[in-house]
């Protein structure tokens, strides 16, 4: 085929659509029918606006309202309000002595620190620790914070060990699972 006779069935195609179109989309004559009454456009009256429903008190008593849950009564028999009991013996809170609130604080600060990445480079190894907001590159040896020193860095994480409680853990990277 050549390019005229391409652009003239491509145009043929296109006008019979348009054509379909027109005939399907085309408004058909309002039949009115006789039965129906006179028909207002624009014009409305009072009637239309009328509410038509039953009253209310015709209507049978609600059951249960769906919205609300059901209320539990709760009745007191005669021997339950009768029946006395003894005072319980007040348990004193157990106080914690000065070094286990040390370990308790040095693992609540431990479970705030994540270690973001790990990075070996020949004998010494990096490791890139979040600590309360603030990162940190550190290797072995340096300070985490104000109590945590770096004891080893290894692949899959950090040990950290708090001098003062004897406290220590192992950091693993984020994300690894």
């Amino acid at each position: 085929m050549t390019g005229k006779h391409r652009k003239k069935i491509i145009s043929i195609a296109v006008s019979i659509l348009v054509a379909l179109n027109i005939w399907r989309w085309w408004p058909e004559s309002p039949t009115q029918s006789v039965d129906a009454g006179p028909v207002t456009v624009g014009a409305f009256s009072v009637e239309n606006f009328e509410v038509k429903a039953s009253p209310v008190d015709s209507l049978p008593p609600l059951s249960r309202d769906i919205f609300f849950p059901k209320r539990i009564e709760v009745v007191k028999t005669e021997a339950a309000k009768r029946k006395v009991t003894a005072p319980q013996a007040i348990q004193p809170e157990q106080t914690k002595t000065p070094e286990e609130a040390a370990r308790d604080d040095a693992q609540a600060e431990f479970s705030q620190i994540q270690c973001v990445g790990i990075s070996m480079r020949k004998d010494r190894a990096h490791a890139y620790l979040i600590n309360a907001g603030e990162p940190s590159l550190v290797s072995k040896g340096d300070k985490v914070g104000n109590r945590f020193v770096v004891e080893n860095i290894e692949s899959d994480g950090v040990t950290l060990r708090d001098s003062d409680t004897g406290f220590s853990g192992l950091i693993e990277v984020s994300g690894k699972k």
